[in-house]
């Protein structure tokens, strides 16, 4: 397992919304702390591993985890100026390491990146079919860094 040196929680909020979210794309919010870093790994937490956010929001449930993917807009490790959304789609199943099946918890591998910048702005989830969610819902993102 990689050192970690630095890390950050990401939440972006789906919100409520009366009658229910039909939004199937989510847009990040530009990340000022993590702007111009290097980011080592990104993993998902699930209402399985906390009961709330940071700002008292449900995190998404196994099943919303199981219909979202994320893409990434980032630089080119073999050419830093080239940029693009060179992850794209990624199974949240892929990034939550922590399983809870059973009487012990135990933790897999991260998902490891080779040192890239995200452009966060950029990003977003693909929801395989909308929440309808008419409370907030929590996208909770643990990102390590350098720099």
């Amino acid at each position: 397992m990689p050192k970690i040196q630095k890390s950050q929680l990401i939440e972006l909020i789906s919100p409520g919304v009366t009658g229910g979210n039909q939004a199937t794309k989510i847009q990040f919010q530009d990340q000022p702390y993590l702007r111009g870093k290097i980011i080592q790994s990104i993993e998902i937490i699930n209402s399985s591993d906390m009961s709330a956010s940071p700002t008292n929001n449900t995190p998404i449930t196994n099943a919303q985890m199981q219909q979202s993917y994320l893409t990434l807009y980032l630089n080119d490790p073999s050419n830093p100026k080239n940029v693009g959304e060179w992850i794209q789609n990624v199974p949240f199943t892929i990034m939550h390491r922590i399983q809870n099946a059973s009487a012990n918890p135990f933790v897999r591998q991260l998902f490891e990146l080779e040192g890239m910048v995200i452009y966060w702005e950029k990003c977003y989830i693909t929801l395989a079919q909308p929440f309808s969610n008419t409370a907030n819902v929590s996208f909770l993102f643990n990102v390590t860094f350098k720099g």
